[in-house]
């Protein structure tokens, strides 16, 4: 009989050593990038009323996120969160190079390397806790592509992967669809033809398909037993039936928003390093895969030619399909983690560029340009995503700070008592009497969820992080009750916080008036 550390070491010695660089690469980066936010307990909106919370979104259509989140319990817990996330990504870099096959074992670090730092991450790690849950889907998302294009068959499991995945979150579907694409990029510049190369094709659809079928159906039972529905957040009624008169305005909208991302956002651009990079990247991407093309005489094929022509249209309709079925969703940073496939997809092409520059110094120039640039741009990521942990943690400190003021100030009402209602009202505070110090605005303005100076801006907020981290608890005042006295004349003739007459009871309800 064989020991289990036998049976150990011969399933070592089956993985490809390619699999463990990239293992390993988004391992190590992955620490780097992110140990900030993981040994600490930084804040956002939504972190505050989810330090204990079973992640039951049904309603948002995420049916699965309770059960993906469940495996580090239903805390908030940022290590433990962050280390299963990075295991996760660890094993999906490893997953991107066998899809791949790349064979270069430097490409395969740094796969592992760009998955591990794409700035998409640190918006997901503002929320840490539900940061494994989301990798999960990730990792769902990629398996169901690389079991469909491995195995005749695969495209069955590959259903029940991108239904899980969808049923986490939704936007990571486009995870798939991007890479799909890719693929079929990539069999174009192979000797591929007729039948070998569009099968993929249809089992990929069949996945594609056969996975959304799966979720619609797991949804709507699920509805059905919790006898609910979809709360219209972020467009997630359209989940079940999409107007098709909306379809031109959400093809619209991905174009639009693929095109604002690469050219207007800082985040792919935001220093003269990663300018140049990127620019590097793209035009090496190009350049070799047009040479890839040639060479592979594909412009004589009349079907890898149709191919080209449809696939290249959808590359950004794919890579931002919520766009698509919601065109009025806020398509924010957080949903942009597919867009990590194209740097690693550059290393795919470099990795074949012995086959179209045959003179050995002209091609190591080009790859150790392409390499270069991988790893600036990756160390970039590195240094503006501890940039935006940086802000999250001075953002707790100011808010920390200027919630007790708020709450010393109104236990030191000589009339006011536990149980009173309060309403927090005016948003955010006055500029003139608080100015903002937040020296990270240029970096981080396009990181959703790590800018700005506080996390309170409404009521709620600030009695949820008395409650959680002052050990103050107020009664709220209904947000009915506060647009009623927002309206009085008693609110508009009170100053700001914090001069004197900034808090006061009007009609039973304590009223502190943050801004006019």
């Amino acid at each position: 009989m064989i020991g289990l550390d036998q049976q150990f070491y011969r399933i070592k010695d089956k993985m490809k050593p390619q699999w463990w660089c990239a293992f390993w690469g988004c391992v190590i980066a992955g620490f780097v990038m992110h140990m900030y936010p993981m040994t600490h307990h930084f804040l956002t909106y939504d972190s505050m009323w989810n330090q204990y919370s079973p992640q039951d979104m049904i309603t948002s259509g995420r049916q699965f996120l309770t059960y993906a989140c469940g495996i580090s319990s239903f805390y908030d817990l940022p290590w433990l969160n962050g280390v299963l996330a990075i295991f996760y990504l660890a094993i999906t870099s490893a997953l991107l190079v066998e899809a791949f096959e790349m064979k270069d074992k430097v490409f395969a670090t740094l796969t592992g390397v760009l998955t591990a730092t794409f700035p998409a991450l640190v918006s997901t790690f503002c929320y840490a806790y539900t940061i494994d849950g989301y990798m999960l889907a990730v990792l769902c998302s990629v398996a169901a592509y690389t079991v469909t294009r491995k195995y005749k068959w695969g495209f069955l499991p590959g259903i029940l992967f991108v239904g899980v995945s969808l049923g986490i979150y939704q936007a990571y579907y486009s995870f798939t669809i991007l890479l799909c694409i890719l693929g079929l990029l990539s069999d174009i510049l192979s000797e591929k033809k007729g039948k070998e190369l569009v099968l993929p094709a249809f089992r990929f659809l069949g996945m594609g398909i056969g996975g959304y079928l799966f979720y619609f159906v797991t949804l709507k039972v699920m509805l059905a037993v919790k006898e609910t529905g979809l709360s219209g957040y972020q467009g997630t009624d359209r989940i079940l039936s999409m107007p098709l008169s909306e379809l031109p305005k959400g093809i619209y909208m991905a174009v639009r928003m693929f095109g604002s991302f690469l050219l207007r956002a800082n985040v792919l651009t935001g220093n003269i390093f990663m300018k140049i990079s990127l620019v590097v990247l793209i035009a090496a991407a190009v350049g070799l895969y047009v040479a890839l093309f040639i060479k592979a005489k594909a412009y004589k094929d009349v079907m890898k030619i149709i191919m080209t022509l449809l696939l290249l249209p959808l590359i950004p309709i794919g890579s931002t399909i919520v766009c698509v079925m919601a065109p009025d969703a806020f398509f924010h940073l957080l949903m942009r983690y597919p867009w990590v496939l194209f740097f690693i997809y550059v290393l795919v092409l470099a990795g074949e560029v012995q086959k179209v520059i045959t003179k050995k110094k002209i091609a190591d120039m080009l790859l150790w340009m392409v390499t270069a640039a991988t790893v600036v741009m990756a160390f970039c990521f590195v240094v503006n995503g501890n940039i935006a942990y940086f802000n999250m943690n001075e953002r707790y400190e100011k808010s920390f700070a200027y919630a007790l003021r708020i709450a010393d100030r109104l236990e030191a009402q000589p009339d006011y008592k536990m149980g009173d209602k309060v309403a927090v009202l005016g948003g955010f505070p006055k500029e003139e009497y608080y100015p903002s110090t937040d020296i990270t605005r240029d970096v981080l303005k396009d990181y959703f969820g790590a800018g700005g100076d506080l996390v309170m801006n409404s009521t709620d907020k600030y009695a949820t992080f008395m409650e959680r981290y002052l050990n103050v608890t107020i009664v709220q005042a209904s947000p009915q009750e506060s647009d009623i006295l927002i309206l009085s004349p008693e609110f508009e003739e009170m100053p700001v916080f914090p001069k004197e007459g900034s808090i006061r009871k009007v009609e039973d309800i304590w009223i502190i008036k943050i801004n006019g």
